[in-house]
């Protein structure tokens, strides 16, 4: 191989690692995920495979004298996902390097490959974060929060708590998925529930895989009309309040993403209805600090906008409940540049490997459930 090839190999790879954090903190969610130590590196096995803690021993009254019944408890299931792969790759003939050279490159190709790359990479990667890697059309990309999200169109009578075809009356959708093997339904794994979930208390295996669905445009709420631009910071303030499963501070949203539509008409409601809207300053809020200034804050949860959002659509995050794994010692990874002797051409790429591991009980969406 040439030496400039050798160069521009040595060279290359030390410019994706040094890179990758700038393309990391470039995005909301992977520079969120970033910050709290939620990407991790160097996984192996067959599968991303992990025990979830689905069930907790009963509590019961003892009264003196009592005698103690004793039984083994079985409070784990597991969860697994399939390991997903990306890569972005560029080429360039010995003709084209040959021709891009001296005074004439008025853009050195070879020389800014790698940059380019990256820069694809940035664009493109976070919107996989989003998707359902269990659709038909998807098998090969990474299980994002959609993977946990499905129903069957149905939605959560809000008198009884029952599953019905779905009813504007209703506040919540009814979950009906399968992500790493485990159901996401209401009461598949047993336990009862007291209300009409996701409001009332039951047994924490009722809705352990369970991700809140809150429709929209449901007529129960207050809006002047029953659209986003009425009543969506009632449907939002109503799912901040339902995903908080958790007793402690852990079990919290971070933030609220948005599509831009929906982010432009709450910020209209909002100003609507308070003399004041609260934007978090550089030194408050995660995504604050991170450098991003189209957050607002609100009942304590970051609300921003993103591209890979889709129209009509919300997602919130509890970022401590989501892991990004990777089966390498870094995100990207290059290969290259290989030389090859048939197609006179060199090769470059940049892989992962790797899946997004989440708790769908944490998770909220926001849609038009009905």
């Amino acid at each position: 191989m040439p030496e400039w090839s050798r160069i521009v190999n040595t060279t290359i790879a030390s410019f994706i690692r040094g890179e990758e954090p700038n393309v990391l903190r470039n995005r909301k969610l992977t520079a969120l995920l970033r910050q709290k130590g939620r990407i991790t590196f160097n996984h192996a096995g067959t599968n991303l495979d992990w025990k979830v803690r689905y069930k907790r021993a009963p509590l019961s009254g003892f009264a003196d004298s009592d005698t103690l019944t004793f039984s083994r408890q079985n409070r784990w299931k597991t969860a697994t996902l399939p390991w997903r792969g990306y890569a972005s790759t560029d080429s360039m003939t010995k003709k084209e390097r040959l021709q891009n050279k001296s005074v004439p490159a008025i853009v050195n190709i070879y020389s800014n490959v790698a940059k380019l790359l990256m820069e694809d990479i940035e664009d493109g990667f976070e919107d996989e974060l989003y998707i359902d890697g269990n659709a038909a059309a998807n098998v090969k990309r990474m299980h994002g929060v959609e993977s946990a999200l499905g129903t069957a169109g149905n939605t959560i009578n809000i008198s009884t708590g029952a599953e019905r075809t779905a009813n504007a009356a209703d506040k919540a959708g009814a979950p009906d998925d399968t992500y790493a093997g485990l159901t996401t339904g209401i009461g598949d794994y047993g336990g009862s529930w007291t209300g009409s979930w996701p409001d009332g208390t039951g047994d924490a295996h009722y809705d352990f895989w369970s991700p809140v669905l809150v429709n929209v445009l449901s007529s129960a709420f207050d809006g002047s009309a029953d659209t986003f631009a009425a009543q969506g910071d009632e449907a939002i303030r109503y799912g901040i309040i339902r995903s908080q499963k958790n007793k402690s501070r852990r079990g919290q949203l971070d933030m609220i993403v948005l599509n831009s539509n929906w982010y432009n008409l709450l910020l209209n409601l909002l100003e609507s209805k308070e003399r004041f809207l609260s934007r978090p300053g550089r030194n408050e809020g995660s995504l604050a600090k991170l450098g991003f200034t189209d957050v607002v804050n609100y009942d304590g949860v970051e609300l921003t906008w993103c591209f890979g959002v889709t129209d009509s659509t919300g997602y919130g995050f509890n970022v401590d409940e989501m892991e990004l794994c990777s089966l390498q010692g870094q995100m990207f990874v290059p290969e290259g540049p290989d030389f090859d002797i048939a197609s006179q051409s060199w090769r470059f790429s940049i892989d992962f490997y790797g899946n997004l591991k989440l708790n769908p009980r944490s998770l909220l969406k926001l849609y038009g459930y009905a």
